[in-house]
């Protein structure tokens, strides 16, 4: 800590992070993005996997000795699994193709400091008109997906149960049941996330499956034909 007029303040430093990648074939990507990663110079970097059936995990472990093997499946489970080893009390959910904005430290610890809780407004690279309009609402607390680094104290997380492993979309779930208890903070800074998932099967077809989906969590269909649908729509579902 550093002092002023006698008075200890809190750096940087006295707020240490975690940060929990959850990966899935990632192979082609994993390098580049734990290699951009190190640079916001957090203090743990934790990689867990769902069970690849590439490199991914042999190459994290050149970046990071926290690498770990989800023994259950579904993303909620590796964010999950990451939390229990983590060493700090901030924890960041990253996903593997999106990355941080330059001051993206210096962000989450103000929106930890303010509500304990937070998430970036999102980009996607490549860009177009709609992927443009689509990322413009996700500056409102009602638009809120994992591709926005979500990041929480672990009293939150530790209230909240963590994600659920049983309900889909467990990080619009996870969001959900946040803002129940605070209005998170959204910094004005944006992540830039990969376009791949919307170029893979056409970005108005990926917005409208999006809308689809939003609709029957809204509507509180049964998890079980959820995840059907989600299967069927998703054919590389982890």
């Amino acid at each position: 800590m550093d002092k002023l007029y006698g008075v200890k303040i809190k750096t940087q430093m006295d707020f240490p992070i975690s940060v929990i990648v959850p990966t899935y074939n990632e192979e082609q990507c994993i390098a580049g993005f734990l290699n951009e990663l190190k640079k916001h110079l957090f203090d743990e970097i934790i990689v867990v996997d769902g069970g690849s059936k590439d490199h991914t995990c042999e190459i994290a472990k050149k970046y990071t000795p926290n690498v770990y093997v989800s023994p259950l499946k579904g993303r909620a489970a590796q964010m999950n699994l990451g939390a229990a080893h983590a060493k700090h009390d901030i924890l960041l959910f990253l996903h593997a193709d999106t990355y941080l904005p330059h001051l993206a430290k210096s962000e989450i610890l103000q929106g930890i400091r303010l509500k304990k809780c937070g998430r970036f407004r999102d980009s996607f690279t490549p860009a177009n008109g709609i992927l443009n309009f689509y990322a413009f609402f996700t500056r409102f607390q009602y638009f809120s997906y994992g591709d926005q680094a979500f990041f929480v104290n672990k009293e939150y997380f530790k209230q909240l149960q963590g994600f659920d492993e049983e309900r889909p979309f467990e990080d619009i779930d996870f969001y959900k049941r946040l803002r129940k208890i605070t209005k998170p903070y959204i910094s004005p800074l944006s992540v830039t996330t990969s376009a791949r998932r919307f170029t893979k099967v056409g970005v108005i077809k990926q917005a409208l499956i999006d809308l689809l989906f939003i609709i029957m969590v809204e509507c509180r269909l049964p998890t079980t034909v959820i995840h059907k649908t989600k299967s069927y729509l998703y054919r590389d579902i982890r």
